[in-house]
C-alpha cells in the first residue's frame, strides 16, 4: 500500500476476547499504540513527547479467538498536530478490519501526507450537564496500566469506558442477565476519542454515561471521564454500536420496550 509501512503483527488471544466473543475493543486500542510508537521512532520523531488528543476509530469486520493480523501506518496530517492513519487487516483473508486516525500533540512531523481514504469524521452530538448521566465507574489507575511515558495506556482509558456500557446499558434493561439469556451483545462500529488531559496512577477515575442517539438496532453513547477529585474531564468518548445476534452475528433490532425505556433516558428528544 503506497505511503503506509508495517507497523505491527498479532493474533487475538483468548484473553482478549470479550462478552460478545470477539476482539476487545481495548485491545485494538493497544496494538494501534505500539503502531504509533514504532511509526514515530522511524519517522525520526520522539514519541514520548507524542500525546494522542484525538482517535477516530471505524469497526469494520470482526476478530475473533485466533485470528491473525497485521496494521500498517501512515501519515496523512503534517505539522504542529500531525496525524497518522492505521489500517488492520486480517492477515488470513486480506479483509479490512479496523481503521484508526490518531491526531497528536506536542510533537511536528513534516513530509508528504498520504492522502486518507477511509470514513471521515461525521460531526456527532455531545450532550451537557442536563443530560440523564449514569454512573458508570468509580476507580484508581494502577502503576501497571501505564504507559512507555507513565500515562494511563490508551486501552485503559477503553477498557474503563466499556465497564461504564454494562451500567448505561442496564439502566435501560439490556442488563448482563438479559443479554446473556437471549444470546446478544452490543458490538460497536464507531469511536469519537477526545482527550483533554491525561490521567496517571494513583489517580481516582469516574466515569459517566448517557445515550446520545437512539436507533433500530443501533445505539449511541456518550462517556465522559473526569478526575474524581478536581471534577476536571479528562476524556470523552462517543461510541456507536449495534445490539448483536451472537449466534448469528448480525445485528438485530432492540425490543421495543427496552428501546422505550431508552428513549426516556435520551439526552436530547
Amino acid at each position: 500500500m503506497n505511503g503506509y509501512t508495517e507497523t505491527f503483527r498479532g493474533d487475538v488471544s483468548p484473553w482478549e476476547v470479550d462478552a460478545t466473543e470477539h476482539f476487545t475493543v481495548a485491545y485494538y486500542y493497544e496494538k494501534f499504540e505500539a503502531a504509533a510508537w514504532r511509526f514515530l521512532r522511524q519517522s525520526g520523531v520522539d514519541p514520548a513527547a507524542a500525546r494522542t488528543v484525538e482517535a477516530v476509530t471505524h469497526y469494520k469486520a470482526e476478530l475473533r479467538d485466533r485470528d491473525i493480523f497485521k496494521v500498517e501506518t501512515a501519515l496523512i496530517g503534517a505539522g504542529d498536530s500531525p496525524t497518522i492513519a492505521h489500517k488492520l487487516f486480517n492477515a488470513e483473508t486480506g479483509a479490512l478490519c479496523t481503521t484508526m486516525q490518531q491526531t497528536f500533540a506536542g510533537i511536528s512531523m513534516s513530509g508528504q501526507p498520504v492522502e486518507w481514504d477511509g470514513d471521515e469524521r461525521e460531526d456527532r452530538s455531545i450532550p451537557g450537564d442536563d443530560a440523564n448521566w449514569v454512573p458508570g465507574l468509580r476507580n484508581i489507575v494502577r502503576p501497571g496500566e501505564a504507559d512507555w511515558v507513565g500515562n494511563l495506556s490508551l486501552s485503559g482509558y477503553i477498557h474503563r469506558f466499556s465497564t461504564a456500557n454494562f451500567f448505561i446499558m442496564s439502566a435501560f434493561g439490556m442488563t448482563p442477565e438479559y443479554l446473556t439469556k437471549n444470546r446478544l451483545g452490543l458490538s460497536t462500529f464507531e469511536f469519537q476519542l477526545v482527550f483533554h488531559d491525561q490521567a496517571k496512577p494513583g489517580d481516582m477515575i469516574d466515569v459517566e454515561s448517557s445515550i446520545a442517539q437512539i436507533g433500530g438496532s443501533s445505539v449511541r453513547f456518550y462517556h465522559r471521564m473526569r478526575n474524581a477529585e478536581t471534577g476536571a474531564v479528562i476524556a470523552g468518548l462517543s461510541q456507536f454500536g449495534v445490539q448483536l445476534d451472537l449466534d448469528a452475528r448480525r445485528p438485530l433490532r432492540i425490543a421495543d420496550d427496552l428501546r422505550e425505556q431508552a428513549h426516556a433516558l435520551l439526552a436530547t428528544k
